[in-house]
């Protein structure tokens, strides 16, 4: 009972953090653009997003929470980084309804010079009718949309076909490794990059934790990389080291080794 009036009044205040963590391009390691996170600040509640995803469940709360955690994430990026991209998340419950169009609505009153991607999950994605409906409702705030976890469960083609986001965030189930897995594995995932390029979206992996993994990446081709190897997650005033022109320099390092090789190659070829 303690615990769930906190949570209550942790979401009537929207007493909750924000963090960002940067998505970089993959050709150069520049700053590109933010996901917006959230995370818990009061005292006897968890402070990690799952741990209060999973209070929120047993209260039927994940929607409020989700709410509280972009308005918290929006008003933070509002004031530091008024006109970057930021990737928003959307919980699977409030996909597709009236109220989540109207949250939507207000954050890009709240900063009308940023650009907005919402994250999808993959779990949320049942009729391709919905998500057809979405990409216009959304277009018509001049907000994007991501195929989040893709690969996590179902490879979700079929939408990917029919109603192709502006980017694929590739699960880090399927990155997590990937420089050492199996020639098949590494083979699937290039070709699912190949495909999602093919019908005009930007491929992100997710998750990416080693140099291996993000060489490994830019080989298939990705185009932006998100992961604690290019940036943690940060905020307060920690967010300001992602300025507008961060970089990750190891990134960049690995791009530029990889250029070389294939300039190599092509010279021995010609």
């Amino acid at each position: 009972m303690v615990e769930e009036r906190a949570f209550t009044q942790m979401l009537q205040a929207r007493n909750v953090a924000a963090a960002l963590q940067p998505i970089v391009r993959v050709t150069d390691g520049r700053l590109r653009a933010f996901e917006v996170l959230g995370r818990g600040q009061v005292a006897g509640l968890p402070d990690s997003p799952m741990g209060l995803f999973g209070l929120a469940m047993r209260l039927g709360k994940e929607v409020e929470l989700s709410e509280a955690f972009r308005w918290a994430g929006l008003s933070t990026a509002a004031a530091l980084a008024p006109e970057a991209t930021l990737f928003v998340n959307a919980h699977p419950k409030e996909m597709f309804q009236e109220p989540f169009y109207r949250s939507i609505a207000l954050l890009r009153a709240m900063v009308p010079t940023a650009s907005l991607v919402v994250e999808v999950h993959e779990s949320a994605v049942t009729q391709i009718a919905d998500v057809r409906a979405m990409a216009d409702r959304l277009a018509g705030y001049d907000v994007q949309f991501a195929y989040d976890d893709f690969g996590a469960g179902q490879a979700r083609l079929l939408e990917l076909a029919e109603v192709p986001p502006h980017f694929v965030k590739f699960d880090m189930g399927l990155i997590r490794g990937l420089d050492s897995a199996s020639p098949k594995k590494q083979q699937l995932v290039a070709q699912l990059v190949n495909i999602v390029h093919d019908v005009g979206s930007t491929a992100l992996a997710e998750g990416v934790e080693t140099r291996d993994e993000a060489a490994c990446c830019a080989q298939m081709n990705f185009d932006l990389i998100q992961g604690y190897w290019t940036g943690r997650p940060a905020s307060g005033d920690e967010i300001r080291r992602y300025h507008p022109h961060y970089v990750a320099t190891g990134m960049a390092a690995v791009s530029a080794v990889l250029r070389h090789r294939r300039d190599i190659r092509d010279t021995q070829a010609g």
